[in-house]
């Protein structure tokens, strides 16, 4: 299929995302793309003797809080496993290392650019006590791994990177 496609154009811009848009001719029809640029992200799947760590915090869209492996923005100049166990340290107080990359997604492939990489750490510990900062997370918890899969198919567990790498784990373990 041919098709051309106009120059980006930035609509929006915020100091946590872009908006962008870009006007795709495919001949018979045309189609507008507004992409939201959020970076790369990453998260992990941090487990202790069969259990996973989960944070809780505030989501807006649910109005509720929701149980979510830790996971967040991979900065400028730093890898996705740097990121992953960073963000890990930064919500929990848990040290993660001896990374295994699980899986490598896009939420959206027309409108979100923020590639996503899933790691699993088998080897945690903690290094610092863990104080909620609620505009972060709220509480933090070991879940065995069944329970937080039985979370994702009663609908308890909605996020699609804790969704996503909660099945990716699971199918990689067996």
């Amino acid at each position: 299929m041919r098709r051309t496609t106009s120059e980006p154009r930035l609509d929006y811009r915020n100091p946590f995302m872009d908006i962008v848009h870009t006007r795709a001719d495919f001949g018979e029809f045309q189609k507008d793309y507004f992409v939201i640029e959020l970076g790369p992200r990453a998260g992990i799947i941090a487990l202790n003797d069969g259990a996973v760590l989960l944070t809780r915090q505030y989501r807006f869209l649910i109005d509720a809080e929701s149980w979510e492996i830790p996971g967040g923005k991979v900065d400028h100049g730093e890898t996705p496993e740097t990121a992953a166990a960073r963000e890990c340290l930064e919500e929990t107080g848990i040290e993660c290392s001896n990374l295994r990359r699980l899986v490598e997604y896009y939420p959206g492939l027309d409108n979100f650019n923020n590639r996503t990489t899933v790691f699993a750490s088998k080897k945690t510990r903690t290094v610092a006590q863990f104080k909620a900062v609620p505009s972060e997370v709220t509480e933090i918890r070991w879940f065995p791994l069944e329970a937080a899969l039985k979370m994702v198919f009663a609908g308890e567990i909605l996020d699609a990177l804790t969704v996503t790498a909660l099945l990716a784990y699971k199918t990689s373990a067996s």
